[in-house]
């Protein structure tokens, strides 16, 4: 190289580190111009609020840090290797009984790196003094309304947490809206208690909304389907005229078939198709542009640009299509329909050439795979069927995310695989119950008892002891006369019944006959206490167990249910120990009709029934503490498993797939990427 050729190099080289300099005090100068403009918003949302009284702020700074957690990470998951895009939204507000405006703005649905981009506008137009707090986010399927929300989320917690003691913004998911006559209010708050936490008796989240700090981020009022989404949409009218601020996020079409519209908001966009010009410069960005010359050039995909018959936007002006367009571009195949789209974006993150490149890929970062190698990880169509199952399952049940331990025997798809979970429920239950009583009260009982409570034991739903919270509160109250008198019934009924097996026992071992009497007050007896104790440990399990609120780990409830078995068996052994100690109580008063000597005799015999008490107790454990659950789940599971229609480690597999980007995962919750994924996913045969 000479001297001349090394010149014009270092000149070429000089001439990029300028316009490199040159582009970076550009972008410096737009952040802060953004900055400016987000910062005017946030004074008018967050200034000189009095600080409300009765709020408990350090537990607020505890969930607005635990949603920020969430929200980036629903961000990192929804968006397809972090792709930019930036749209256009109109305001619509003739939506929300406005003289309508043809303002247009742009706003960034996307980022290059983890943490959203400063310059993202919504925040400008939600703090608006027009529209004060109070909008609603419509677009089309895969428009980016929930990209769009999680955003304005982040600004709106980041801000909170940088001005406390002001808003607490919280998203909710309204597809949980289960009770048509239920107001927004109980809504907000009973959902802040299921998945948020604390005792209901402490009234943290009522203050919340009486000093409307709580600022609610409603999304997926569509996915109620028409009658209930007119029913909320009526609520959500009612909670808006008397509250300061609120975000609801739907689609367009849902939205405008229901015919009422959300009146006690103050303003409406609707996101925009995306215009030929901002698809060409997103597919220069990802380096994808042989992709719109495949566009152009094929007959099927340019009709993919164009409006369908019903006037909606075509198919490749979506951020969500033309994003995954993108990710499975081949210049030798093209696609004709967004069925054949998403059916190839599927291939693609299965295929195990792509699952293999992502393992190299990532190799040095020390992440930790659902499987260690990719050769074992489950082929396409086992993966295929399970999310198909699955799709289905969140479709008709009306949910957003799936948490493995609320799976239910209701999911299982034909009367034989229900009979074959409950007989092989009633055969362990009852080998249980009828192993401990047969060591506790001989070998006779355990026979009898063991079949009759495998029989009977089945229930309905799984209900796992998730947490206990230490409250007496009302509903304490009443969950303990409730289980005091069903257990009463139920000893009354049983404890005779064991009294005479127990003494035909006694009678065959040891010849003895004449005890007519003492069976049946024994038995009477022995159903009292055992009624009185059993109602009072059962009411006290059922009112003090409440559902987990934070979690972290995939089948949290049912583990946390074996700890419960554990508990509850220590919490009732003396219990225990005082109920198998009433068949000498029993024998004693029936034999020598003594009722004052009745702690001498308990003093007397206490020794024999310690190491019997530990077994009784794990008995009540296990029937009350949440050990019938996981015996529920265990046998459901298997069925699952024998039918093929979801693997044994499921937690496992559901990581995989998130692994892949099909699904989401947030803490121990899954959901699909996106619901049109769900949605072709449910369409498929599993």
């Amino acid at each position: 190289m000479d001297a001349g050729q090394g010149q014009d190099l270092n000149q070429v080289d000089l001439n990029k580190s300028q316009l490199q300099q040159v582009q970076a005090g550009r972008d410096s100068i737009a952040a802060q111009n953004s900055q400016v403009t987000i910062n005017r918003s946030i004074v008018s949302l967050f200034g000189n609020r009095p600080v409300a009284a009765g709020v408990d702020w350090d537990w607020a700074g505890k969930v607005l840090n635990g949603q920020l957690t969430q929200i980036q990470q629903r961000l990192t998951d929804v968006l397809l290797e972090n792709q930019l895009f930036s749209i256009e939204a109109e305001e619509r507000l003739d939506l929300v009984s406005r003289s309508p405006l043809s303002s247009i703005r742009q706003l960034n649905v996307g980022q290059t790196i983890e943490t959203l981009d400063p310059d993202r506008m919504l925040i400008e137009v939600f703090g608006r003094k027009d529209i004060g707090g109070k909008l609603l986010i419509l677009g089309r399927p895969g428009a980016g309304k929930t990209t769009m929300l999680l955003g304005l989320a982040e600004q709106l917690v980041n801000e909170a947490i940088a001005n406390p003691k002001t808003l607490i913004p919280v998203i909710f998911e309204l597809s949980a809206w289960k009770d048509d006559k239920q107001s927004i209010q109980d809504f907000l708050i009973e959902q802040l208690y299921e998945n948020v936490g604390e005792n209901r008796k402490s009234r943290i989240y009522e203050t919340w909304l009486e000093q409307q700090v709580l600022l609610p981020l409603l999304d997926g009022l569509d996915e109620l389907g028409m009658e209930r989404q007119r029913n909320c949409t009526v609520k959500l009218n009612e909670f808006a005229n008397t509250y300061p601020q609120v975000v609801v996020c739907c689609r367009v079409r849902e939205f405008e078939n229901v015919g009422i519209d959300l009146d006690q908001l103050n303003g409406a966009i609707e996101l925009q198709a995306l215009s030929d010009l901002q698809i060409q410069n997103y597919l220069k960005t990802v380096n994808r542009w042989g992709l719109w010359e495949q566009i152009v050039n094929t007959t099927e995909m340019a009709r993919m640009l164009e409006p369908n018959e019903d006037g909606e936007p075509g198919l490749l002006r979506v951020p969500l299509f033309i994003s995954i367009a993108a990710a499975i571009y081949d210049e030798k195949q093209a696609f004709h329909s967004k069925g054949e789209l998403l059916e190839k974006y599927i291939d693609r993150q299965l295929s195990f050439e792509v699952r293999k490149g992502d393992r190299r890929q990532k190799e040095f970062e020390g992440r930790v795979w659902a499987f260690k190698t990719v050769e074992q990880e489950p082929q396409r169509q086992e993966t295929q069927s399970s999310l198909s199952w699955l799709a289905g399952r969140l479709r008709r049940i009306n949910e957003v995310d799936l948490l493995i331990e609320q799976m239910q025997p209701s999911w299982l798809d034909s009367p034989a695989a229900k009979r074959r979970y409950r007989l092989i429920f009633g055969l362990i239950f009852g080998l249980i119950f009828g192993l401990i009583f047969g060591l506790i009260f001989g070998p006779i009982v355990g026979m009898i008892f063991g079949p009759i409570v495998g029989m009977i034991g089945e229930r309905d739903g799984i209900e796992p002891v998730e947490d206990f919270r230490i409250s007496m509160s009302c509903f304490t109250r009443r969950e303990l006369l409730r289980s005091l008198k069903q257990w009463l019934i139920f000893g009354l009924i049983f404890g005779p019944i064991v009294g005479l097996i127990f003494e035909t026992q006694q009678w065959l071992i040891f010849g003895l006959i004449g005890r007519i009497r003492q069976w049946l007050i024994g038995g009477l007896i022995f159903g009292l206490i055992f009624g009185l104790i059993g109602g009072l440990i059962g009411g006290l399990i059922g009112g003090l167990k409440q559902d987990l609120k934070v979690r972290s780990i995939p089948n949290q409830g049912i583990w946390n249910s074996l700890q419960s078995v554990i508990w509850a068996s220590i919490l009732s052994y003396p219990a225990a120990v005082i109920l198998l100690m009433t068949g000498p109580v029993a024998r004693h008063i029936t034999e020598k009709n003594d009722w004052m000597d009745l702690l001498g005799i308990y003093l007397r015999n206490s020794p024999q029934f310690l190491l019997p008490g530990i077994l009784f107790a794990l008995l009540i454990g296990i029937f009350a503490g949440g050990g019938a659950a996981c015996i529920q789940h265990f046998c459901l599971r298997l069925v699952f498993t024998q039918d093929k229609t979801i693997p044994w480690n499921y937690a496992r597999f559901l990581n995989y797939c998130a692994e892949r980007r099909l699904l989401q995962r947030i803490g121990g919750r899954y959901r699909f990427i996106h619901r049109e994924v769900r949605d072709h996913f449910g369409k498929l045969e599993p």
